[in-house]
């Protein structure tokens, strides 16, 4: 049964969709859709009904997020990340942040760890600086921030780190996205300057906090899966919308000798149905792993490698599938990918920026073999 979210989320990314031009243009989601995503909820998917979220499962919010992408890939990107990071930093934090941040319906967070800040104990709390790149939706968000490192009194080894947030009054956006695909997104540079911040306002997202929320709890201490399912989520709805378009032109388009639609091709059939089972075989993997890993979080909040593992690989193995459906798609379609403004070459180059991402990348790929194959110990990126 489809729900009342879904059907908003859906509604809205159409719309975006017919506004996809706005959103190129101005680089970010329109003000205005970023508003009505939140009056519908869509931020709160993740989070427990207990804190006035609609306590959605990750299969469920992953379903809406692929559902969404297959309109609009930027708007459904910041709509899915941003879900999954208002459960993972209320997860993660103090309950004196968690009652201030979701006093506002439309509350909204936008960090990265691309670079790091500084955190410097400094009475009850941290000066806390930095400058972060690849912050989604920062122009819509109310918290901003991201990753901060502790002084080293040694000098040595890995500084400990966690990420820290501000209200968005007290930092400034640096418009530095300009970018072939995924442009929409807004993933501008957060600027914090030197400022005393509470601890509740920092985050070790590597355990839980102070609070168990029941499953939602989950989405710390267990990797970056929030972030690389969504990823996924985006590249299945891109390669979806690539499918669909694909399968209605073909019906039209004249072949090689222009006297027979291609859909009348055997090369093309095979095709069509090859890719069209990947597809089916990529959702299904996440969708699985999710389940799974849903089931397990009702029993402990900490996953077992293998259910971690299993999510992880499923995510990776869908972004860089749907990136060569993509590509398979357009060889098909031949030269009806070259206008600028056609569906085609939004889907290749929104596939190939989405796909690069570091919750995916390859050197996520090597760290979870060496855990898979027990070249390496337990480790958080995984």
């Amino acid at each position: 049964m489809v729900d009342s979210v879904h059907t908003a989320g859906v509604i809205l990314a159409k719309e975006a969709d017919a506004r996809r031009g706005e959103l190129e243009r101005e680089r970010q989601v329109p003000k205005d859709l970023f508003q009505r995503a939140g009056d519908a909820g869509l931020f709160r998917q993740l989070l427990c009904t207990e804190l006035g979220g609609l306590g959605k499962s990750p299969a469920e919010w992953f379903q809406t997020s692929v559902d969404m992408a297959r309109w609009e890939p930027s708007f459904a990107w910041v709509v899915a990340q941003g879900a999954g990071d208002v459960a993972t930093y209320v997860a993660a934090g103090d309950p004196a942040f968690t009652s201030v941040f979701l006093a506002d319906r439309r509350a909204y967070l936008a960090g990265s760890d691309n670079t790091a800040g500084t955190l410097v104990p400094d009475g009850d709390g941290f000066l806390f600086a930095g400058r972060w790149g690849f912050c989604s939706g920062c122009q819509g968000a109310t918290w901003v921030g991201g990753k901060g490192v502790f002084p080293q009194e040694d000098g040595g080894g890995v500084p400990e780190w966690r990420y820290g947030l501000v209200p968005i009054e007290r930092a400034r956006i640096e418009e530095t996205w300009d970018v072939m695909g995924m442009i929409g997104t807004g993933s501008h540079t957060v600027v914090v300057e030197q400022q005393h911040i509470p601890d509740a306002w920092t985050f070790n997202i590597r355990r839980p906090g102070v609070k168990d929320y029941g499953p939602m709890s989950v989405t710390v201490g267990n990797g970056y899966w929030p972030v690389a399912t969504s990823v996924a989520a985006i590249q299945l709805g891109i390669s979806r919308r690539a499918l669909d378009a694909a399968a209605e032109l073909v019906k039209v388009k004249p072949g090689v000798m222009r006297t027979r639609p291609l859909i009348e091709n055997s090369h093309v059939q095979r095709q069509l149905m090859q890719v069209e089972g990947t597809w089916m075989a990529s959702h299904a993997g996440v969708e699985q792993a999710l389940t799974r890993m849903w089931r397990e979080a009702q029993q402990s909040r900490r996953l077992p490698i293998e259910a971690r593992l299993a999510l992880f690989t499923a995510n990776a193995h869908a972004s860089a599938t749907a990136t060569k459906i993509v590509e398979s798609v357009c060889d098909m379609v031949g030269t009806s990918v070259a206008p600028a403004r056609g569906i085609f070459g939004a889907c290749l180059r929104d596939a190939r920026t989405i796909g690069s991402h570091a919750a995916v990348s390859g050197p996520g790929v090597e760290m979870a073999a060496q855990l898979r194959f027990g070249l390496i110990e337990d480790t958080f990126w995984v």
